[in-house]
Protein backbone atom coordinates (compact mmCIF):
# COMPACT_ATOMS: atom_id res chain seq x y z
CA UNK A 1 0.00 0.00 0.00
CA UNK A 2 1.33 3.33 -0.75
CA UNK A 3 1.52 5.80 1.97
CA UNK A 4 0.55 9.90 0.86
CA UNK A 5 3.71 12.13 2.29
CA UNK A 6 2.61 14.60 4.96
CA UNK A 7 5.35 16.87 3.89
CA UNK A 8 3.49 19.20 1.38
CA UNK A 9 0.70 19.83 4.00
CA UNK A 10 3.41 20.55 6.95
CA UNK A 11 5.01 23.35 4.79
CA UNK A 12 1.69 24.40 3.53
CA UNK A 13 0.59 24.56 7.27
CA UNK A 14 3.92 26.43 8.10
CA UNK A 15 2.85 29.04 5.75
CA UNK A 16 -0.43 29.68 6.97
CA UNK A 17 1.20 29.73 11.00
CA UNK A 18 3.46 32.33 9.97
CA UNK A 19 1.44 34.60 8.36
CA UNK A 20 -1.16 34.92 10.49
CA UNK A 21 1.11 34.92 13.29
CA UNK A 22 3.24 37.69 11.69
CA UNK A 23 -0.33 39.77 12.25
CA UNK A 24 0.72 42.96 14.87
CA UNK A 25 -2.47 43.75 16.93
CA UNK A 26 -2.24 47.41 17.51
CA UNK A 27 -1.41 49.29 21.21
CA UNK A 28 -5.04 48.47 23.62
CA UNK A 29 -5.05 52.19 24.73
CA UNK A 30 -5.49 53.24 21.39
CA UNK A 31 -7.54 50.80 20.15
CA UNK A 32 -9.54 51.75 22.57
CA UNK A 33 -10.00 54.84 22.08
CA UNK A 34 -11.12 54.35 18.60
CA UNK A 35 -13.70 52.26 19.44
CA UNK A 36 -14.89 54.85 21.88
CA UNK A 37 -16.35 56.53 18.47
CA UNK A 38 -18.35 53.47 17.53
CA UNK A 39 -20.09 52.97 20.76
CA UNK A 40 -19.86 52.70 24.49
CA UNK A 41 -17.84 50.50 26.80
CA UNK A 42 -19.76 49.02 29.81
CA UNK A 43 -19.12 47.72 33.37
CA UNK A 44 -21.68 45.35 33.41
CA UNK A 45 -22.54 43.33 37.47
CA UNK A 46 -24.48 40.35 37.84
CA UNK A 47 -27.94 40.29 38.52
CA UNK A 48 -30.14 37.81 38.74
CA UNK A 49 -32.77 37.59 36.13
CA UNK A 50 -36.35 38.92 37.14
CA UNK A 51 -38.19 37.77 34.21
CA UNK A 52 -38.95 33.85 33.08
CA UNK A 53 -35.52 32.70 31.22
CA UNK A 54 -36.53 30.83 27.90
CA UNK A 55 -33.69 28.86 25.99
CA UNK A 56 -34.60 28.06 22.22
CA UNK A 57 -32.38 26.12 19.53
CA UNK A 58 -33.04 23.75 17.17
CA UNK A 59 -31.52 20.30 15.46
CA UNK A 60 -31.58 18.32 12.69
CA UNK A 61 -30.14 14.95 11.38
CA UNK A 62 -30.63 13.55 7.65
CA UNK A 63 -31.15 9.58 6.96
CA UNK A 64 -30.92 8.66 3.64
CA UNK A 65 -28.60 8.80 0.14
CA UNK A 66 -27.48 11.75 -1.81
CA UNK A 67 -30.28 14.08 -3.57
CA UNK A 68 -33.27 13.71 -3.38
CA UNK A 69 -33.19 10.33 -2.01
CA UNK A 70 -33.54 11.27 1.86
CA UNK A 71 -35.26 12.68 4.40
CA UNK A 72 -34.33 15.28 7.41
CA UNK A 73 -35.94 15.33 10.63
CA UNK A 74 -36.20 19.14 12.43
CA UNK A 75 -36.76 19.33 15.82
CA UNK A 76 -37.00 22.65 17.63
CA UNK A 77 -37.21 23.24 21.62
CA UNK A 78 -38.12 26.41 23.83
CA UNK A 79 -36.85 25.17 27.61
CA UNK A 80 -37.76 26.69 30.54
CA UNK A 81 -35.05 27.40 32.92
CA UNK A 82 -37.55 26.17 35.76
CA UNK A 83 -37.64 22.84 35.94
CA UNK A 84 -41.46 23.22 36.94
CA UNK A 85 -42.23 24.37 33.55
CA UNK A 86 -42.61 21.70 30.36
CA UNK A 87 -40.72 22.25 27.38
CA UNK A 88 -42.03 23.27 24.45
CA UNK A 89 -41.45 20.88 21.31
CA UNK A 90 -42.00 21.76 17.43
CA UNK A 91 -41.05 19.12 14.58
CA UNK A 92 -40.90 19.96 10.83
CA UNK A 93 -40.04 17.09 8.18
CA UNK A 94 -38.28 17.96 4.73
CA UNK A 95 -37.60 15.55 2.21
CA UNK A 96 -37.24 16.34 -1.84
CA UNK A 97 -39.15 13.12 -2.29
CA UNK A 98 -42.39 15.22 -1.04
CA UNK A 99 -43.51 17.21 -4.70
CA UNK A 100 -44.30 20.32 -3.54
CA UNK A 101 -40.50 20.67 -1.76
CA UNK A 102 -38.95 19.15 -5.08
CA UNK A 103 -40.64 22.22 -6.95
CA UNK A 104 -39.40 24.51 -4.83
CA UNK A 105 -35.91 23.48 -5.14
CA UNK A 106 -36.19 23.03 -8.60
CA UNK A 107 -37.12 26.65 -8.78
CA UNK A 108 -33.90 27.90 -7.02
CA UNK A 109 -31.58 25.99 -9.02
CA UNK A 110 -29.40 28.25 -10.78
CA UNK A 111 -25.53 28.90 -12.64
CA UNK A 112 -24.50 29.60 -8.61
CA UNK A 113 -26.74 27.25 -6.72
CA UNK A 114 -26.94 23.46 -7.34
CA UNK A 115 -30.09 21.65 -6.39
CA UNK A 116 -28.41 20.03 -3.23
CA UNK A 117 -27.08 23.37 -2.32
CA UNK A 118 -30.82 24.53 -2.50
CA UNK A 119 -31.99 21.77 -0.40
CA UNK A 120 -29.37 22.88 2.67
CA UNK A 121 -30.45 26.30 2.31
CA UNK A 122 -34.12 25.01 2.55
CA UNK A 123 -33.29 22.89 5.73
CA UNK A 124 -31.85 25.59 7.79
CA UNK A 125 -34.90 27.95 6.77
CA UNK A 126 -37.56 25.29 7.99
CA UNK A 127 -35.38 25.10 10.89
CA UNK A 128 -35.37 28.88 11.71
CA UNK A 129 -38.96 28.61 11.25
CA UNK A 130 -39.07 25.62 13.55
CA UNK A 131 -37.27 27.39 16.23
CA UNK A 132 -39.44 30.15 15.84
CA UNK A 133 -42.39 29.11 16.19
CA UNK A 134 -41.59 27.50 19.40
CA UNK A 135 -39.87 30.72 20.54
CA UNK A 136 -43.13 32.44 19.52
CA UNK A 137 -45.26 29.72 21.63
CA UNK A 138 -43.32 30.51 24.68
CA UNK A 139 -43.80 34.47 24.41
CA UNK A 140 -47.62 33.85 24.56
CA UNK A 141 -47.94 31.37 27.46
CA UNK A 142 -44.93 33.42 29.89
CA UNK A 143 -45.40 37.09 31.50
CA UNK A 144 -42.26 39.33 30.27
CA UNK A 145 -39.94 36.40 29.18
CA UNK A 146 -36.10 36.86 28.39
CA UNK A 147 -36.23 34.68 25.07
CA UNK A 148 -32.71 33.53 24.39
CA UNK A 149 -31.94 32.54 20.27
CA UNK A 150 -29.31 30.49 19.62
CA UNK A 151 -28.05 32.47 16.65
CA UNK A 152 -27.72 36.56 15.30
CA UNK A 153 -31.31 38.25 14.34
CA UNK A 154 -30.18 38.69 10.34
CA UNK A 155 -30.32 35.02 10.03
CA UNK A 156 -33.33 34.30 11.64
CA UNK A 157 -35.01 37.20 9.42
CA UNK A 158 -33.51 36.42 6.27
CA UNK A 159 -34.75 33.07 6.38
CA UNK A 160 -38.08 33.36 8.75
CA UNK A 161 -38.88 37.05 8.05
CA UNK A 162 -42.56 36.89 9.56
CA UNK A 163 -42.47 34.61 12.20
CA UNK A 164 -39.53 36.60 13.28
CA UNK A 165 -41.61 39.87 13.29
CA UNK A 166 -44.47 37.90 15.29
CA UNK A 167 -41.34 36.86 18.03
CA UNK A 168 -40.37 40.57 18.03
CA UNK A 169 -44.14 41.77 19.02
CA UNK A 170 -45.19 39.70 21.00
CA UNK A 171 -42.42 39.58 23.23
CA UNK A 172 -42.55 43.66 23.52
CA UNK A 173 -46.53 43.30 23.70
CA UNK A 174 -45.88 41.19 27.31
CA UNK A 175 -42.67 43.41 28.30
CA UNK A 176 -40.50 40.78 27.64
CA UNK A 177 -37.23 40.82 25.38
CA UNK A 178 -35.64 38.33 22.36
CA UNK A 179 -31.62 38.17 22.46
CA UNK A 180 -30.21 36.79 19.77
CA UNK A 181 -26.95 34.76 21.19
CA UNK A 182 -23.85 34.96 19.35
CA UNK A 183 -20.93 32.45 20.05
CA UNK A 184 -18.82 32.86 17.07
CA UNK A 185 -18.43 36.27 16.19
CA UNK A 186 -18.15 36.64 12.82
CA UNK A 187 -18.60 40.20 11.96
CA UNK A 188 -17.25 42.90 10.57
CA UNK A 189 -18.60 46.28 11.86
CA UNK A 190 -15.66 47.31 13.23
CA UNK A 191 -13.00 47.09 10.94
CA UNK A 192 -13.23 50.01 8.77
CA UNK A 193 -12.84 52.31 11.61
CA UNK A 194 -9.69 50.88 13.33
CA UNK A 195 -8.30 50.04 9.57
CA UNK A 196 -5.43 52.60 9.85
CA UNK A 197 -4.39 51.01 13.24
CA UNK A 198 -4.03 47.96 11.81
CA UNK A 199 -1.19 48.14 9.45
CA UNK A 200 -2.35 45.36 7.03
CA UNK A 201 -3.90 45.60 3.97
CA UNK A 202 -6.65 42.87 5.26
CA UNK A 203 -9.25 44.66 7.29
CA UNK A 204 -9.62 42.85 10.55
CA UNK A 205 -13.01 41.38 11.66
CA UNK A 206 -14.12 42.09 14.98
CA UNK A 207 -13.40 38.70 16.94
CA UNK A 208 -9.55 39.84 16.50
CA UNK A 209 -10.43 43.29 17.06
CA UNK A 210 -11.95 42.58 20.49
CA UNK A 211 -10.15 39.22 21.68
CA UNK A 212 -8.31 40.61 24.84
CA UNK A 213 -9.45 44.11 25.08
CA UNK A 214 -12.60 43.65 26.67
CA UNK A 215 -12.16 43.11 30.86
CA UNK A 216 -14.16 40.48 31.81
CA UNK A 217 -17.63 41.64 33.31
CA UNK A 218 -17.41 44.05 30.19
CA UNK A 219 -19.74 44.73 27.58
CA UNK A 220 -19.26 47.27 24.36
CA UNK A 221 -22.42 48.34 22.87
CA UNK A 222 -22.56 49.25 19.40
CA UNK A 223 -24.16 52.91 17.94
CA UNK A 224 -26.96 52.48 15.88
CA UNK A 225 -25.16 53.55 13.05
CA UNK A 226 -22.31 50.55 13.23
CA UNK A 227 -25.51 48.26 13.41
CA UNK A 228 -25.72 45.44 10.89
CA UNK A 229 -29.30 46.32 10.14
CA UNK A 230 -31.43 49.66 11.12
CA UNK A 231 -33.58 47.35 13.38
CA UNK A 232 -30.98 45.23 15.01
CA UNK A 233 -28.69 46.30 17.51
CA UNK A 234 -25.34 44.50 18.29
CA UNK A 235 -23.60 44.46 21.91
CA UNK A 236 -19.94 41.97 21.86
CA UNK A 237 -19.40 41.17 26.10
CA UNK A 238 -16.75 39.24 27.95
CA UNK A 239 -18.53 37.45 30.89
CA UNK A 240 -16.17 34.74 31.10
CA UNK A 241 -12.62 34.80 31.61
CA UNK A 242 -11.44 33.65 28.36
CA UNK A 243 -10.33 36.46 26.26
CA UNK A 244 -12.59 35.64 23.24
CA UNK A 245 -15.78 37.98 22.49
CA UNK A 246 -19.50 36.62 22.45
CA UNK A 247 -21.91 38.86 20.86
CA UNK A 248 -25.73 39.72 21.91
CA UNK A 249 -28.53 41.03 19.18
CA UNK A 250 -31.43 42.81 20.34
CA UNK A 251 -34.63 44.85 18.94
CA UNK A 252 -32.72 48.17 18.17
CA UNK A 253 -35.68 50.37 19.11
CA UNK A 254 -34.98 48.58 22.53
CA UNK A 255 -31.72 49.65 23.34
CA UNK A 256 -32.71 50.67 27.37
CA UNK A 257 -34.28 47.12 27.66
CA UNK A 258 -30.91 45.30 26.76
CA UNK A 259 -28.97 47.74 28.95
CA UNK A 260 -31.19 46.68 31.74
CA UNK A 261 -30.46 42.83 30.71
CA UNK A 262 -26.98 42.76 30.49
CA UNK A 263 -26.69 41.68 34.20
CA UNK A 264 -28.82 39.03 34.09
CA UNK A 265 -26.64 37.70 30.90
CA UNK A 266 -23.52 38.27 32.78
CA UNK A 267 -25.09 36.01 35.98
CA UNK A 268 -26.29 33.33 33.32
CA UNK A 269 -23.10 33.18 32.08
CA UNK A 270 -20.38 30.52 33.76
CA UNK A 271 -17.34 32.35 34.56
CA UNK A 272 -15.05 29.62 33.47
CA UNK A 273 -16.99 28.62 30.61
CA UNK A 274 -16.74 29.89 26.73
CA UNK A 275 -19.01 33.54 27.39
CA UNK A 276 -22.60 32.74 26.45
CA UNK A 277 -24.89 31.95 28.58
CA UNK A 278 -25.44 28.40 30.66
CA UNK A 279 -29.46 28.27 29.38
CA UNK A 280 -27.77 27.87 25.13
CA UNK A 281 -25.79 25.11 26.09
CA UNK A 282 -28.43 23.17 28.08
CA UNK A 283 -31.30 23.88 25.53
CA UNK A 284 -28.39 22.52 22.73
CA UNK A 285 -27.88 19.34 24.73
CA UNK A 286 -31.59 18.91 25.46
CA UNK A 287 -32.57 19.24 21.78
CA UNK A 288 -29.90 17.76 20.06
CA UNK A 289 -30.70 14.84 17.43
CA UNK A 290 -28.25 12.02 17.39
CA UNK A 291 -27.99 10.23 13.71
CA UNK A 292 -28.62 6.67 15.41
CA UNK A 293 -31.68 8.02 17.25
CA UNK A 294 -33.63 8.94 14.20
CA UNK A 295 -32.26 6.37 12.19
CA UNK A 296 -34.44 3.84 14.56
CA UNK A 297 -37.30 6.57 14.26
CA UNK A 298 -37.38 6.43 10.42
CA UNK A 299 -37.04 2.31 10.57
CA UNK A 300 -40.38 2.39 12.93
CA UNK A 301 -41.98 5.06 10.63
CA UNK A 302 -41.07 4.18 7.49
CA UNK A 303 -42.08 1.04 5.66
CA UNK A 304 -38.90 -0.73 4.60
CA UNK A 305 -39.97 -2.10 1.27
CA UNK A 306 -40.13 2.22 0.76
CA UNK A 307 -36.65 2.58 2.56
CA UNK A 308 -34.97 0.10 0.57
CA UNK A 309 -36.09 1.87 -2.51
CA UNK A 310 -35.48 5.75 -1.64
CA UNK A 311 -33.36 5.49 1.39
CA UNK A 312 -30.82 3.11 1.32
CA UNK A 313 -27.24 4.41 0.39
CA UNK A 314 -26.32 1.97 -2.05
CA UNK A 315 -22.68 2.30 -0.29
CA UNK A 316 -24.60 0.52 2.47
CA UNK A 317 -24.63 -2.47 0.24
CA UNK A 318 -20.70 -3.20 0.02
CA UNK A 319 -19.37 -6.31 0.65
CA UNK A 320 -15.68 -5.85 0.84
Amino acid sequence: MLLITNQGALEELRRFGSRISSLQKPDSGLLRRTLENLGRFHAVKPELPSKPVIAVDGSYQTVGAAYPYFVTLIQAVALHMSSQQRPIVEHRIFSPLFPEERVEIERRVSDQQSAEIAAGNRIRELMAETELAAACRAAAEHDGPLILLDGGFVHFKARAGNLFGALMHRTEKSGGLAVGVIEEVSSRLLSTAVAGLWGDAVLPYDREILYGLLEVGEAFVLFPKLCKEPAVGSVFTRFAGHPQPAAFDFPADRKENILETLGALRALTPLDGRGIPAPIDIVDRYVRLTAAEVERLVSAAVPAAAREVFLTAHRLRRTI
